[in-house]
């Protein structure tokens, strides 16, 4: 259980400093790439019942930044759990 937090709560980390590192980048002009953004997933889609109306669709917006920390994030994982759990 400790293990899953651990890595829940890097992964959660990782994310938030990613995307403040991507908006803080996309502001300079050497490092704007890590700025750039791409949204994935399904457009909403409605389903009308006539007595409720359903509605689905998830995005994510994912930026370079993110995705870095989140590579090093899952290569540091298991020695930083070593130190912490030994």
């Amino acid at each position: 259980m400790k293990h899953a937090l651990l890595m829940i709560g890097m992964i959660f980390i990782s994310v938030f400093l990613g995307n403040m590192i991507g908006e803080m980048a996309s502001t300079t002009t050497s490092f704007a790439w890590l700025g750039k953004s791409y949204q994935i997933g399904i457009s909403t889609t409605e389903i009308d019942l006539h007595i409720m109306i359903l509605t689905f669709g998830l995005q994510i917006k994912v930026c370079i930044a993110e995705v870095i920390l989140l590579l090093v994030t899952l290569l540091t994982y298991s020695k930083l759990a070593k130190l912490i759990f030994s």
